[in-house]
């Protein structure tokens, strides 16, 4: 009898993980405008999956506080798991042929990144034009927990005005997965000297005029005709910081401005440079500055 073909399921169809997994998903990145990473939280029960392959590079990020049991197998082959004490990261790379089970009810996150994606990420960072992550069951990888960490908080506040922070993170992880992860690990090509000075001009002039929309990396990257990629790592160089902190940083000053010249609110002020509401525009600016907008205008 010929073997059963395994599912080929995109979880980005949310339908569709009701295939592979009992509950539907808590929450997921699809109505926040993510461009090049999709996020979902998910509450499961122990449970055993079928045979199945995604679409889309799948990261799971488990709760690191639970220790829990597990099997899994990538093409077939099996392979006991634990996570806990810093494992929680697993790596299943598109169209792998995919399997497990648990032991016990699990809050994880899963990030998906498009192969092709990951290809454009190559092709600009790498001297190759291909790219295969390989396979891997539980481990500790900090960075990717915090890539992880960091977006799944963005969808708990369920914020707008957030693509250009996930742009940011789903090109760190790119990079990350390349370096560590594929099967391809030649040096990552350096680009000295940052960004021309007339290109830099550029896109603070750009950034500048546009504070108050939903920035995107790959927006400011055509607006200078470049790859978001190549023009990411030449803006830090040449700034020191990365595009999304730069433009926090702005929309903090453009608020100061604001708040020193002008009679009006901090609800007002706020999507004037940049912020969905006040108390995103309260959280960014203490943490840029150690007050409120109300207690900076206080201090003057």
């Amino acid at each position: 009898m010929p073997k059963t073909q395994p599912l080929t399921i995109d979880f980005t169809q949310e339908e569709e993980v009701l295939q592979i997994l009992p509950r539907p998903v808590l929450r997921s990145s699809a109505n926040l405008g993510w461009n090049d990473i999709y996020v979902q939280q998910h509450w499961q029960p122990a449970w055993e999956t079928p045979e199945y392959a995604h679409t889309r590079h799948m990261l799971i990020v488990h709760d690191s506080n639970l220790a829990i049991q597990s099997e899994r197998w990538f093409d077939g082959r099996k392979q006991p798991e634990q996570f806990g004490d810093g494992r929680n990261i697993v790596i299943v790379p598109a169209t792998v042929s995919h399997q497990t089970n648990w032991n016990q009810e699990s809050y994880f996150s899963l990030l998906f990144l498009d192969p092709d994606h990951l290809v454009q990420v190559a092709r600009e960072s790498v001297t190759v034009d291909r790219v295969q992550l390989t396979p891997h069951a539980a481990m500790h990888d900090p960075l990717i927990d915090q890539i992880g960490r960091s977006l799944t908080a963005e969808l708990e506040n369920n914020q707008p005005h957030s693509r250009l922070f996930a742009d940011s993170l789903a090109i760190a992880l790119s990079i990350h997965l390349l370096r560590h992860y594929s099967d391809w690990q030649p040096s990552l090509r350096e680009d000295g000297g940052g960004l021309p000075q007339r290109k830099l001009q550029q896109v603070i002039e750009y950034i500048n005029e546009n504070l108050r929309e939903d920035l995107t990396i790959s927006a400011i990257a055509n607006e200078l005709e470049m790859s978001q990629y190549y023009f990411s790592r030449l803006f830090k160089q040449s700034i020191g910081v990365a595009p999304y902190q730069y433009v926090i940083q702005q929309r903090i000053e453009r608020a100061k401005y604001l708040l020193r010249t002008t009679p009006l609110s901090v609800a007002e002020i706020a999507p004037q440079v940049g912020f969905s509401n006040q108390n995103q525009l309260t959280v960014q600016f203490r943490k840029f500055t150690g007050t409120t907008p109300s207690g900076y205008r206080k201090q003057l």
